[in-house]
């Protein structure tokens, strides 16, 4: 990195010149695959952790927060009716809420604790702001390196924190529950919450998102078969959990195979030492024959000692409150949306290594195993007899290490592979000598069992070169070459490619257009390749649509107040770092986040792969079809393989329907697509409301920006 001493001018009442230190940082283009230097601030890495944060949207959790406040008041009532002092202790205090709902609760004293020094400087500024800096005790450290004596007057009879995530031990919550009670607690301390609940339910599942696995890829007619290689057949997969809102997981693609199990359970409150690690082999009866494909995993929380006040993630169908949560479904909430949301803690999908067949009735043995920070599962009939111990597996094939759990959706994807196969089987023939392009491009190494005469496969990626390498030395492919170098093609092979083709997919793709990748590498050789050489595919467009959110939003939305208190300098200092280092499209799986159309879709960019290195320039307005809150507008890209304009011959990432305003849009569940989330959102009025839109796309800088702007 070099470092150089630049001047800023910010005009605001007074024109000010700012000297800062600044740094020259490299990152990889995905739209042009070079690396390119810019110039960030010093702080880039602080802004981008804070635009990053997850606080915001955990404010925005109103149950979440309203247990956490009620169970202080109960809790420290009861403790001032016994005739007890409370001193608090708040491990991670973040924005500083939990010390001031403390204060509010009626505690003697108050130590907040946050070694994220941003965060810890935010929280001082929220104290002076709430009247609360004279009443809590704020130390900018970890709780792990904190001082009885020195840093905090005396242990804490109460404990305040919240240190979980999704996996509920995944931020190292049992090494500082530990920590604390040996070094900074009472003998008699209360914990809140005071206990966790884990649970887990064994499913089947036909949904391609949670296949994880290779298919059997076939042709239209089934009888050209490209088979996994033993090695995937053999590999266990991954033992990384696959967080998701569970909620939104369609119904009609699994079938739960047992009730909801009692797995682990986590006293927080106990002065005995949690272990980092342990193993629970149950046996365990089923409810539906089927495979043991997949545990769906979520815990509760026990707020107070009596277990009174209780936080559920769990999915709606199997949640506690369904009975309340029913109250709230109406014309616009369905019962699925109607759980209280929250993105911070979501629920979470395991692997079962090697599935078993269970009849309806019979029994298995489920063995759930946790360390310090991660869980995972296998499953055993009741003829075997289980380890005490499952080693935590991990991909031995480079199949499940190489690709995201929506990219191995979409090979489990018949819909997305039959549009391909369409073109590819009226393209090919023995004399085609095809270039796939992309990386873990199964479908242009198919073209050899449709009878290509040569294939050659840019693989740029080195473990999916290794895993396509392997499915083809399993099926015994012949004249079928890898590189990794576009340029290293020989030019008189490159003379005869016939058809160039590309799903396209590379693994350094954030955004959907990110794989226009494909236009440069095509570029790189283009004066080599015939000019009659068919391109697939021949162009791509991308789409955007205004929509209201019910929830996503909230990620990037300002608090203001939570619960009474004032977070405006929250809110200040996520605005400034989200203009630094926040993109302002980003990507999300909108399948878990669901949106009402406020007007019909437009085609924002086309691009033609046959003459990609053209600058463009679009713009257009939306006219509003519905009426609602504007709070984002979702973009995503459609792949045309050939010249065909039907819908079936088109490989759409996004809406799988078509979309109408003022109704929920249905989204391909096996890719990310784009999103520019407005802070502010906007009520826009059916057929007055317009929001005017921009797109700039330059492909040789490798820059696709978009604006939007709002007429109500």
């Amino acid at each position: 990195m070099f470092r150089i001493l630049f001047k800023l001018t910010r005009k605001n009442n007074f024109n000010k010149i700012l000297c800062n230190m600044s740094t020259f940082t490299q990152y990889r283009n995905p739209l042009t695959g070079n690396n390119e230097w810019v110039l960030q601030d010093d702080d880039y890495d602080y802004h981008q952790e804070v635009a990053n944060t997850g606080f915001g949207d955990m404010l925005h959790d109103t149950e979440r927060n309203q247990k956490y406040f009620a169970a202080l008041r109960k809790t420290i009532a009861k403790m001032h009716n016994e005739g007890r002092e409370v001193h608090v202790l708040d491990i991670g205090t973040g924005t500083g809420i939990l010390s001031m709902m403390a204060v509010v609760a009626g505690a003697d004293t108050v130590v907040a604790c946050e070694a994220f020094t941003p965060m810890a400087n935010c929280a001082e500024k929220i104290f002076h702001a709430n009247q609360m800096d004279k009443k809590v005790k704020l130390i900018k450290k970890r709780s792990t390196e904190i001082k009885v004596g020195i840093d905090m007057p005396r242990k804490a009879n109460l404990l305040v924190a919240e240190l979980l995530d999704t996996e509920l031990i995944g931020e190292g919550a049992l090494g500082i529950y530990n920590h604390a009670h040996k070094h900074l607690l009472t003998d008699d301390v209360i914990c809140i919450p005071a206990k966790a609940n884990c649970y887990a339910q064994v499913a089947q599942t036909t949904n391609p998102l949670l296949k994880n696995k290779m298919p059997i890829l076939a042709n239209l007619d089934a009888d050209k078969l490209l088979r996994p290689p033993a090695a995937t057949l053999s590999c266990k997969g991954s033992a990384s959990l696959h967080d998701l809102q569970l909620s939104q997981l369609p119904q009609h693609t699994f079938t739960p195979l047992t009730k909801p199990i009692e797995i682990f359970q986590f006293d927080f409150n106990s002065k005995t030492i949690r272990p980092h690690s342990r193993v629970n082999n149950l046996l365990v009866e089923t409810i539906n024959s089927g495979s043991t494909d997949v545990v769906f995993y979520w815990w509760n929380i026990e707020m107070d000692l009596d277990a009174d006040i209780l936080l559920s993630c769990a999915p709606y169908w199997v949640h506690p409150d369904l009975e309340t949560i029913k109250q709230n479904v109406n014309n616009r909430v369905s019962l699925k949306d109607a759980v209280p949301w929250r993105d911070h803690w979501m629920q979470a999908v395991y692997y079962i290594p090697k599935p078993i067949f269970i009849s309806a009735m019979d029994k298995f043995n489920l063995i759930c195993n946790h360390d310090e920070y991660s869980l995972w599962f296998d499953a055993a009939s009741q003829a075997q007899t289980p380890n005490d111990i499952v080693p935590r597996h991990n991909c031995s094939c480079s199949f499940h290490s190489s690709f995201p759990y929506n990219r191995i959706g979409q090979y489990n994807d018949f819909t997305r592979n039959k549009r391909y196969l369409c073109y590819l089987e009226s393209a090919i023939d023995k004399d085609s000598n095809v270039l796939s392009i992309g990386d873990g491009c199964l479908l242009g190494l198919f073209t050899k069992l449709l009878g290509a005469n040569n294939v050659i496969c840019y693989e740029h990626s080195r473990n999916t070169r290794r895993f396509v390498e392997l499915v083809s030395a399993h099926n015994d492919l012949s004249n079928v070459q890898f590189v990794d170098d576009i340029k290293a093609i020989d030019d008189i092979k490159l003379s005869k490619i016939t058809h160039v083709f590309a799903e396209p997919y590379f693994t350094s793709s954030i955004l959907p257009w990110d794989n226009f990748y494909f236009g440069i590498v095509l570029e790189e050789i283009r004066d080599k390749l015939n000019e009659n050489v068919n391109i697939s595919p021949q162009t791509a467009r991308v789409y955007a649509v205004p929509v209201e959110f019910l929830n996503l939003h909230k990620i990037r939305a300002p608090v203001v107040k939570c619960e009474g208190f004032d977070l405006r300098h929250f809110d200040e200092m996520v605005q400034i770092s989200t203009e630094i280092a926040q993109a302002k499209i980003e990507a999300q799986p909108l399948w878990e986040y669901p949106c009402i159309a406020l007007s019909k879709p437009e085609e924002v960019l086309e691009v033609d792969f046959n003459n990609y290195l053209v600058d463009k320039a679009t713009s257009g307005t939306f006219k509003a079809e519905a009426s609602g809150s504007c709070n984002g507008i979702a973009l995503w890209v459609n792949w045309h393989p050939s010249n065909s304009t039907k819908s079936n011959h088109i490989v759409s990432m996004g809406p799988v329907d078509n979309v109408q305003p003022g109704e929920f849009i249905n989204w391909y569940n096996y890719a990310r697509q784009a999103v520019h989330l407005i802070p502010t959102p906007k009520d826009i009025e059916n057929g007055h409301s317009t929001i005017e839109w921009t797109a700039n796309f330059k492909p040789k800088l490798g820059s696709l920006n978009f604006t939007f702007n709002i007429n109500v």
